[in-house]
């Protein structure tokens, strides 16, 4: 009995004294890191301090000097520390503060990472920045217990500082390093031949400065502006509010009872009657002059006899639900200055054609100009029919570039606008607007029924996208930058894959100069960049284009938006059929609140398969001009860069077949990496955009007796060799355009 207790006793014993052995080792170190609590606290407030910092900066930064704003956010976080250690004492009793102010710069450290990647790799997120703060605490402890005790032969400190600061280092350069990952442009360019990039005559020089010599000019209210200009009440349509609204405050004079009507203007000397151009930016720092970032536009459409004019409206930046403010602010910028222009003695008098306007903005306001068109010819405010609307300008023309949707909904409803050109301009890397947005505003842009007619200018419209690899949110306007999003979350962005801000500006001045040139001037020397830019891709910056484009010479045959009835197509007699899917159905194209959003037909099939898409109808004539069609393919392969294989077929009533294979390149899914995360843990964002394809007559090859006037079913044959999927929309046939 003795012989067995000894032998169950034994391994218990063992056990005890590695307890032991371990408690004697690690309780040193464990009171070295407790002398040094100081020090991890000091390091965890100034770690959490820097996201509040960059918060605090975009709203008061030049009203209150940046090292104030510092001590007011380290003065912020230590008396949240302070509290919650104390409310944890008054519950749990002992000292928390250690504790308190770890978590709060764990918390700060999320906040700024979360902003930036909008919860894109958040596992991977929690687990890095939990190190890190872990990493900074232990710094601060044992610099601070080195200092307090003097024990330089503490081993253990040695090794758990160069442990932690190696990690710092780590984590320190893979915030302020941006070459993050490979070339995505170059990849998705690999395939691309010389053939494929050619050049139109003149073009190049069409892309340079002009003849005039641009003057500039700014109106407002204040002294000292070249142009007075009274100010508008418009606190009917916005009120700030809450603490934003508050510190907004205190950077902008101005309040929204008297709100500034002012902006720059610029414009080609001598010259008068010029098509005018207003451009309105978005939301950003109300500290910052954001109407002036877009000289560059200014001055390259000046140059070629254009007068542009930016509205200034960072009365309401950083404010919610004020799209609508900022329409009615651009219709009273608008009739401010045609006032000016029909006052003798005035600095612009007659420089600007009324009958001769476009309008553009950028990010909100992007989405505005939409509304703006809308107020323009409605009586009265759709939200309060006390408020009364005269304005009724001859606006022709709506520039988008990187809007947002839906910010403001007039009645609970989508913005619908009818016979208008419109232009919208996105970017792969957008890390503001994630998705192309503006796509619902052109999907919601219709034109009313009405044949082409080149004597009748008035009744022709079009609306065309033009989505680039590589362009940022911000680079569009030159006081905004690389950066999307503040200091201290924005070092999370991969930034590595941005074309150049030179070349984004290249592509908004070519693009914006091509549509209004057709849509103001009646210009249509390059107006096929809007629809093919194949031609003239030597001449803009090596990226990838998505093109998207319609105009009023397009009658819809299927467009898969008004019926559940998915064999049914827009006119009658006209019906959709898919041979070899696994399965065909309707699905929504989500951009905005859901509301009213866009339909797509989407067919999936498996390898080995020969899927197609049929579209029979009644006799169709093709011979004034020829069928397009909208396409994304929507395989998520981060290795694929093979463009769509796809052939398209016509049929005549007499049983001839005509065949073409695809004119432009329909990339698969661009897989982008937004942020550094995904470049560390090897993720994509797949952007899915819609290319349209245009087919005229002269690229089909078959019997030379074809019947294009009695076309009755076309057939879009797609590539079985392997899994794929596509969305595909509005089936269309169309009229040619004339050249001018």
């Amino acid at each position: 009995m003795k012989k067995r207790e000894k032998t169950v006793k034994g391994p218990f014993k063992k056990i005890k004294k590695l307890v032991r052995w371990t408690k004697r080792k690690c309780t040193p170190p464990a009171e070295f890191l407790r002398a040094g609590r100081p020090g991890g606290m000091i390091m965890c407030a100034l770690l959490g301090m820097q996201f509040l910092y960059a918060l605090v900066t975009s709203s008061l930064a030049g009203v209150i000097p940046p090292f104030v704003l510092c001590l007011i956010s380290l003065a912020l976080i230590v008396a949240g520390s302070e509290l919650a250690a104390l409310i944890l004492k008054l519950f749990f009793h002992g000292n928390h503060r250690s504790q308190t102010y770890f978590c709060a710069g764990f918390i700060g450290l999320m906040a700024a990472n979360y902003a930036a990647t909008m919860d894109e790799n958040i596992d991977a997120a929690v687990i890095m920045n939990f190190l890190m703060v872990l990493a900074v605490d232990l710094i601060g402890r044992i610099v601070w217990a080195f200092v307090r005790k003097r024990k330089f032969r503490q081993v253990f400190g040695y090794v758990v500082f160069a442990l932690s600061a190696m990690y710092f280092g780590l984590y320190a350069a893979f915030l302020n390093y941006d070459n993050f990952g490979e070339n995505r442009i170059s990849f998705y360019l690999d395939g691309v031949t010389a053939d494929d990039v050619q050049s139109v005559e003149g073009f190049d020089t069409y892309l340079k400065a002009g003849p005039h010599k641009v003057m500039t000019l700014d109106y407002g209210p204040s002294d000292g502006t070249d142009i007075k200009t009274e100010r508008f009440d418009l606190s009917t349509f916005a009120e700030r509010e809450g603490i934003t609204g508050y510190m907004t405050g205190l950077t902008i004079d101005d309040t929204l009872e008297e709100a500034p009507v002012a902006g720059r203007i610029w414009y080609p000397e001598g010259e008068e009657q010029c098509p005018v151009f207003f451009i309105v930016h978005g939301n950003h720092d109300a500290s910052t002059p954001s109407y002036l970032g877009y000289d560059y536009l200014g001055e390259y459409l000046a140059s070629h006899g254009y007068a542009v004019v930016s509205v200034d409206e960072n009365i309401v930046n950083e404010l919610t639900s004020e799209n609508d403010a900022r329409a009615v602010l651009l219709l009273e910028n608008i009739k401010a200055v045609l006032e000016e222009n029909a006052r003798t003695g005035s600095p612009v008098f007659n420089l600007i054609d009324p009958d001769k306007i476009a309008i553009g903005g950028h990010s909100r306001g992007g989405e505005m100009i939409a509304t703006a068109y809308l107020f323009n010819s409605l009586e009265a405010y759709p939200d309060d029919g006390n408020e009364r609307f005269d304005y009724n300008f001859n606006i022709t023309s709506l520039v988008a570039i990187a809007p947002c949707v839906d910010q403001y909904m007039p009645g609970e409803h989508a913005v619908h606008i009818e016979d208008v050109n419109y232009l919208l301009i996105h970017g792969s890397n957008d890390q503001d607007v994630y998705s192309m947005m503006g796509s619902k505003q052109y999907n919601n842009i219709t034109f009313s029924e009405s044949s082409y007619d080149p004597e009748e200018p008035d009744e022709y419209h079009l609306k065309a996208s033009v989505y680039c690899m590589g362009a940022n949110h911000g680079q569009f306007n030159t006081r905004w930058g690389r950066y999307d999003i503040v200091s201290g979350a924005s070092e999370f962005l991969n930034t590595a894959n941005f074309i150049s801000k030179e070349d984004q500006e290249l592509i908004a001045d070519a693009y914006i100069r091509v549509f209004l040139d057709q849509t103001l001037l009646g210009d249509n020397t390059y107006a096929s960049l809007l629809y093919d830019n194949t031609p003239y891709l030597s001449a803009l910056p090596g990226t990838v284009y998505v093109t998207d484009y319609m105009d009023s010479t397009f009658t819809r045959l299927c467009s898969f938006d008004d019926s559940v009835d998915l064999m049914s197509g827009d006119l009658e007699n006209v019906e959709v059929n898919c041979a070899y899917m696994d399965r065909w159905h309707v699905t929504r194209e989500m951009y905005g609140s859901g509301i009213e959003e866009n339909y797509v037909l989407s067919c999936k099939w498996y390898e080995t398969a020969e899927p197609e898409i049929h579209i029979m109808s009644s006799l169709t004539d093709l011979s004034s001009g020829g069928i397009s069609f909208r396409i994304a393919d929507m395989r998520e392969d981060a290795g694929n860069n093979e463009p769509l294989t796809c052939k398209v077929k016509l049929f005549d009533m007499n049983g001839n077949s005509v065949i073409t294979r695809m004119p432009v390149r329909v990339y698969p899914s661009l897989g982008v990496q937004l942020y550094k995360q995904d470049v560390l843990f090897g993720n994509y964002e797949f952007k899915h955009q819609m290319q349209t394809v245009t087919l005229t007559t002269d690229m089909f090859i078959g019997p030379p007796d074809f019947d294009y006037s009695t076309v009755c079913h076309i057939a879009i044959c797609l590539d079985g060799t392997a899994d794929g999927e596509v969305i595909l929309d509005d089936v269309c046939c169309f009229e040619k355009r004339s050249a001018s």
